[in-house]
């Protein structure tokens, strides 16, 4: 604030006379004093006051009261601007009167921020190297263009947000007692540590977010930084008036260190090195009439991808893909002549395999997509995937090339299951030190992780913990693994996490931020594609989505955030005919029939994790959640559902999604390319649609054309 701490006598009058307002004048006498060594009669007051102001012995000063609080210093600082009193006079007053220079004010900020019209599209770019601070008060965060698009108060529409398979939040839904939205994309950043998590939710795999306003849409996607991304939405009534949904960009990973074992009760912030040096870049597209809705966005969306190149028509296969998950072999405590011993335990050895697919193909079960987990190095959490030791649990290299032959004779593809971005196990000569090959936190420490227990929310310390491979280092490791891969004449892998998980490094010297770590993970896809390497993957991010054939547990509901008020199939609808996905295993989801429904609603494939074994093998493991996957069990329920959705979806595989709708509460519509439609009825009681009962938990398919 422009308020001087001194002033001489003569400027402070003269300011005096520049005051129209008597009241003004009064305030500001009121809030000095004068200062002058004539009043003064004790010789120590005189000695202080001319410590303090050396000035004294030439001229008479007024200072300003102490302790004054901000609403009278806002008063003064009005006051002293309206007779013209600048910075400059500021500064030029203290230095005459010997009152120390203030410290620069370090909340500043210059952002160039610029605007390009591309098209019938607009590109908002913010080039983060060019952005200038105080280091000393670091930025953070920057939201881009908040309001953009915004509704009122008034306004009827939604801002659809990328939580999961989609949601909408209704304008003015009066949740302003909830937390607003936020999606952080691509997930958490493993490498910024995390003690507890405070709820379970889905992840935002894709960069975008969109805003319908009756007939009118804004559709947005982050081009660029969106490793850094978050989105945002929010309804009016909690902060201002308006329905907002934009993009928060964090300029510089920051988290808390707690140092209270070495100083006592005291927590510091610690920040990534360096701010990110490529850009933020966001691309706006405007919709209208049909096409201004979460639909609209979508087929918007795929256009975009299509028009990069990053997705592929899909060819018409076999019929619907039956997608199988086998676990061959897990690590667990057994007791050898009474001892705890941590060993390996079959669950599905090769020769089991080829029984379990041969049964499903004499079933009738075609088009059929192996992934097989746990089937080298120690399981399914092996250890360093820079070479491969088939399980001999699980038989040797000649029962391995007996179960690929035979997938090969019957037209089922392979794809075993490998994780690149984790070490689960150190071992000795296997060419992983932690030292040197783990990522480091942003306290420096290295990245060693630990599962969450869901029942209490923290670090699970009952189960063994892993390593985050520093990013660079996952390069030399899938070249190597290759080299052994190639003997085993295998067309598939299925990437554990490399589509899905994304994570830093903070190595004080060595820092890799999570957009260059995306960059290093669409090398190491990109280079095993280039092999003619046919992958699958959990997930999908959206910087995968080029180098995928297959997607599994693909989301098909959102988190149920209380500030959202619907889920949609957004993903389902971009990539429906053109990349083959299913969601989670049925055999493992919470609700059976709501899984096989969403399959019918999103043209998904069929997915089941099985075992040869018992499920009791699993027991008291760090595999519990395998709780339901013997594969008798469920081979004749599977079977029966194959051939009633291999009937019903089978044709629409290389069809996209053309239109998706709700009937009524609980009832949706979705229709494909070519006219065939679904309507799913998730209630408990039957439903009647143009004089058509659709059962309840169930579906029914209209033949016909589409006008959309």
């Amino acid at each position: 604030m422009i308020v001087p701490q001194a002033i001489s006598a003569e400027r402070f009058e003269q300011i005096l006379d520049k005051i129209p307002s008597a009241s003004d004048k009064s305030v500001l006498k009121r809030r000095y004093r004068l200062i002058s060594l004539k009043s003064m009669k004790d010789e120590s007051e005189r000695r202080d006051a001319l410590s303090q102001y050396p000035v004294l012995e030439e001229h008479d000063i007024y200072e300003l009261r102490p302790n004054l609080n901000d609403l009278v210093m806002q008063q003064l600082d009005e006051i002293f601007r309206s007779t013209g009193y600048t910075i400059d006079d500021l500064n030029k007053d203290h230095a005459e009167n010997n009152v120390p220079p203030r410290e620069a004010n370090k909340d500043i900020f210059t952002i160039p921020l610029e605007y390009k019209l591309d098209g019938e599209g607009l590109i908002v770019s913010v080039d983060a190297k060019e952005i200038k601070y105080d280091t000393s008060y670091p930025l953070t965060q920057i939201r881009v263009l908040e309001f953009f698009g915004a509704g009122n108060a008034e306004t009827s529409g939604y801002m659809l947000v990328p939580d999961g398979s989609g949601a909408i939040i209704n304008m003015n839904n009066g949740k302003n007692d909830v937390r607003p939205y936020m999606g952080y994309l691509y997930g958490n950043d493993r490498a910024i540590r995390r003690e507890e998590v405070f709820e379970r939710s889905e992840q935002a795999y894709l960069p975008l977010f969109g805003i319908k306003q009756g007939d009118n849409a804004l559709f947005g996607i982050v081009e660029e930084g969106s490793a850094f991304a978050s989105i945002v939405a929010d309804v009016s009534g909690r902060i201002n008036s308006y329905n907002i949904a934009c993009v928060e960009f964090m300029t510089l990973p920051n988290d808390t260190i707690d140092l209270t074992a070495m100083a006592g009760n005291n927590v510091v912030m610690a920040y990534q090195p360096r701010i990110y040096q490529g850009a933020f870049k966001i691309r706006y597209s405007f919709l209208s009439g049909q096409d201004a809705d979460y639909v609209g966005m979508a087929k918007s969306y795929r256009e975009y991808l299509l028009n990069k190149g990053q997705l592929k028509k899909a060819k018409n296969g076999s019929g619907l893909p039956f997608y199988i998950e086998l676990i061959g072999a897990i690590d667990r405590i057994k007791p050898v002549a009474g001892v705890p011993v941590r060993g390996i335990e079959p669950l599905t050895t090769y020769d089991q395999a080829i029984e379990i697919i041969d049964k499903m193909i004499n079933s009738g079960i075609s088009n059929i997509k192996l992934k097989y987990t746990g089937w080298f190095n120690g399981g399914i959490r092996h250890s360093l995937s820079n070479n491969i030791n088939l399980q001999s649990q699980l038989g040797g290299k000649k029962d391995f090339n007996k179960l690929t032959s035979f997938a090969a004779d019957n037209g089922v593809e392979i794809y075993p299951n490998v994780s690149f971005e984790y070490a689960y196990k150190d071992k000795m000569f296997d060419g992983f030190s932690a030292r040197s090959d783990a990522a480091r936190f942003l306290d420096r420490e290295v990245a060693l992780v630990y599962d969450f227990d869901p029942a209490t929310n923290r670090y699970d310390n009952t189960k063994e913990p892993y390593y985050i491979i520093s990013p660079t280092r996952i390069n030399p490791i899938v070249s190597s693994f290759l080299e052994d891969y190639k003997g085993l004449n295998v067309n598939g892998l299925s990437l554990a996490t490399m589509g899905s998980d994304l994570n830093s490094n903070f190595r004080e010297n060595g820092l890799v931020d999570r957009e260059q770590a995306k960059a290093l993970m669409v090398e190491q896809m990109e280079k095993l594609t280039q092999k003619g390497i046919s992958l699958m993957a959990s997930g999908v991010n959206d910087y995968a989505l080029p180098y995928v054939a297959h997607i599994l547990n693909m989301p098909m509901d959102s988190s149920g955030y209380n500030i959202t008020d619907e889920s949609v199939p957004f993903y389902e609808i971009a990539l429906h005919g053109y990349i083959s996905y299913a969601g989670e295993p049925i055999n493992l989801a919470g609700d059976y029939t709501r899984s096989v429904l969403k399959a019918a609603e999103t043209g998904a494939g069929l997915y089941f994790t099985w075992i040869y074994g018992e499920n009791s093998l699993v027991k008291d493991s760090d595999y519990n959640y395998l709780y339901s996957v013997n594969y008798e069990a469920w081979l004749g329920r599977a079977v029966e559902l194959y051939n009633r959705m291999n009937a019903v979806l089978s044709d629409v595989q290389d069809k996209a999604i053309v239109d998706h709708r709700k009937l009524r509460q609980d009832v949706y519509k979705v229709t494909f390319e070519g006219g065939k439609s679904i309507i799913v009825n998730y209630s408990d009681a039957p439903v009647s649609i143009n004089d058509t009962i659709i059962e309840a938990n169930n579906f029914k398919v209209f033949e016909g054309s589409s006008s959309r």
